[in-house]
């Protein structure tokens, strides 16, 4: 057992020196820990009078008499052994003279600066490749002017072209007059600091960008791009569950990654070719892309019972803790189904919880590098879907409050609409009845008139006119008459497609006069309606004669029923001339029309009835291309079918 004091007493101020270091490791410089650093280095210094010159230059240039040789071989022992000690500290150590030349470094300091050569008598900024020279900024040339000293953070290429991220810290030490000869420079490893610095800062811009969303299936991609990318969390591919309070089940919403190897080179490709940030890739987001990947499409059919718990994720939504998968094939809380869906080995489970409830789970993995997931990466993970479970949530309030203030805004106009449709009707049958009267008068006169016979053939054209201009007359007041009448649809269980194909056999001659190609397009299973059989045949008489209006030069006529969810949607789609956008927004409006002869009432007649009977009617018109005319009525049961076969063409 070795007793030397000399070497005790080292071993003493290398602790010291290093539990210095962990309480302050990555803390700012104060006059504290500057003064227990310099306590520190004044008992490294030997002040035997028997020193030789060498630890005397190191340490402050004293001139001492001259020694034995046995006794400088005993202090060079003494100073190895010292060496070796303050090796082991984990901090790189240097002695700068005035000239701020190194005279002394520690073995960590050749290691973590990757030196060939003794940096002893080269200046240090040579050594450091540090730019601060000749200015305020440096911390050792402070120290030597009598200011405080400071901290320089930077970044060096250690061993094997490992980047490290390292703090310089600069410590005066005084002589025995008090004054400073040399300046000891502490380099601290700060790199776990700079990265803990890192993530926290990104998980400050991911929760910003996350916040300044309120678009439910934006702010769901968003999230899967942070999980995703290389610039934030970077794992290879992530799938979003939802719970779904109402039917007790989480259900898949969206899946982001590549599907294949070769697809997922790719797309690092062009992410790192295109992007240098995350900023970059939140400006160039494209919401719509993952939309058809086969990944995202096996996503939103996985649904989960919640009162399963066989299931991982239903697990981690139950336990509200993330869940590290090592080995799915083996571990029994995998099933079979969900490996084989999933198709890899290893994953995450991180559970979204706001306000201490659990709603929804997202599961990560690398199935194409094969990185482990490592505990560090799932918590700072954790903590960025915290963030996002609150997103989630604001997003869906926010949803919910829109919702309901389009409902009200809705009623709002067909209470509105019925108020003005009202008005416009009682004012509309006054008005037809005052005019029927005299109408009945000049078109009866002018029938009894063409009976005679005239000489003079003008007259006889101008009695036709008289009588066919009555006969308009009386089509209006007709149209106008039923717009004013305050008729409730009589519904029973309607057939749409035998009704459309009843209409287009009344249309027949009418569509051959004008040209036009009818097409009929019925999907099978189209189930019934709740309606009134003589008011829809109105609305799609309406609609077909609107579409024919459109082509006047003929062209094809498009019909097409399917079902969609709870409703059908009719569409007839015509290839004439567009509507303008400045008329489109007024079309369904009373009494507007763009047309010579037209009354304005057709459409709005259609619109009311298609809105008595719960639906709605839609309309998108593209130059060059056509109009498209889509009516949307709830069905009640699967009962009626049609089919194309049923309602061939004519």
């Amino acid at each position: 057992m070795n007793n030397d004091p000399s070497r005790n007493n080292s071993e003493t101020t290398i602790t010291r020196i290093r539990n210095i270091l962990r309480e302050y490791r990555g803390m700012p410089l104060d006059e504290n820990l500057s003064k227990k650093i310099e306590e520190v280095c004044l008992d490294l210094r030997v002040d035997s009078a028997q020193q030789d010159a060498e630890i005397t230059e190191d340490l402050g240039g004293v001139e001492l008499p001259k020694v034995s040789s046995g006794l400088k071989e005993r202090r060079k022992l003494e100073r190895r052994n010292k060496d070796k000690i303050i090796d082991v500290i984990g901090v790189g150590l240097c002695l700068l003279n005035k000239e701020l030349k190194i005279t002394w470094a520690n073995k960590t300091f050749y290691d973590w600066l990757n030196l060939k050569d003794s940096p002893l008598g080269k200046y240090c900024h040579d050594v450091y490749h540090c730019d601060e020279i000749g200015t305020d900024s440096c911390p050792a040339a402070s120290v030597f002017n009598g200011k405080a000293g400071g901290i320089i953070e930077t970044w060096i290429e250690s061993g094997s072209m490992k980047k490290m991220c390292v703090q310089h810290v600069a410590i005066p030490i005084h002589n025995r007059d008090g004054n400073i000869n040399s300046v000891l420079i502490l380099t601290i490893d700060s790199t776990e600091s700079e990265k803990t610095v890192h993530k926290l800062l990104l998980l400050q811009k991911l929760g910003e960008a996350m916040q300044g969303t309120l678009h439910l299936d934006k702010l769901l991609h968003l999230i899967l791009t942070c999980v995703t990318s290389g610039y934030a969390f970077g794992f290879n591919r992530a799938m979003l569950f939802l719970v779904n309070k109402k039917h007790n089940v989480l259900n898949g919403k969206l899946a982001v990654g590549p599907s294949s190897l070769e697809e997922a080179n790719q797309t690092w490709k062009e992410l790192s070719s295109k992007h240098s940030s995350l900023k970059d890739i939140f400006k160039e987001l494209d919401f719509s892309h993952n939309i058809d990947t086969p990944f995202n499409t096996m996503a939103k059919l996985m649904v989960y019972s919640l009162s399963d718990t066989r299931e991982v994720v239903i697990f981690c939504a139950k336990e509200k803790k993330p869940i590290i998968i090592k080995d799915a094939v083996n571990d029994p809380r995998v099933t079979q189904e969900f490996r084989k869906a999933l198709g890899v080995n290893e994953f995450v489970c991180v559970p979204l919880i706001a306000k201490n409830e659990t709603i929804g789970v997202i599961v990560a993995d690398n199935i194409y590098t094969g990185e482990p997931i490592s505990d560090d990466r799932v918590s700072i993970l954790t903590m960025f879907v915290n963030q996002a479970a609150l997103a989630i949530e604001n997003a869906e309030t926010y949803k919910r409050l829109e919702d309901k203030i389009n409902q009200l805004t809705e009623a709002q106009r067909r209470l509105i609409s019925s108020e003005r449709l009202a008005a416009i009707g009682s004012m509309s049958s006054y008005v037809a009845h005052e005019i029927r009267n005299p109408l009945v008068t000049i078109g009866g006169f002018a029938k009894a008139l063409s009976r005679f016979t005239f000489t003079d053939s003008k007259i006889e054209a101008n009695i036709n006119i008289i009588i066919e201009e009555v006969k308009r007359l009386e089509k209006i007041l007709n149209n106008i008459t039923d717009f004013g009448k305050p008729s409730k649809p009589e519904k029973v269980d309607t057939q749409v497609c035998e009704i459309m194909v009843n209409t287009c056999i009344l249309m027949e001659n009418y569509f051959q006069e004008k040209n036009i190609n009818v097409r009929k397009e019925f999907e099978a299973d189209v189930p019934d309606i709740s309606g009134d059989p003589t008011q829809i045949k109105q609305v799609f008489l309406n609609m077909l004669m609107n579409a024919v209006e459109a082509m006047p030069d003929g062209g094809d006529l498009d019909i097409k029923i399917r079902r969609a969810m709870t409703s059908i949607e009719i569409d007839i789609v015509d290839n004439g001339k567009s509507i303008p956008k400045e008329v489109l927004q007024n079309i369904f409006d009373p009494f507007f029309t763009t047309k010579p002869n037209g009354t304005g009432v057709g459409l709005s007649i259609s619109l009311k009835i298609i809105e008595d009977h719960g639906g709605n009617i839609d309309v998108k018109s593209i130059s060059g291309e056509g109009t498209t005319m889509t009516m949307t009525l709830p069905v009640i049961s699967r009962k009626g079918v049609c089919s194309n076969d049923d309602y061939p063409s004519r």
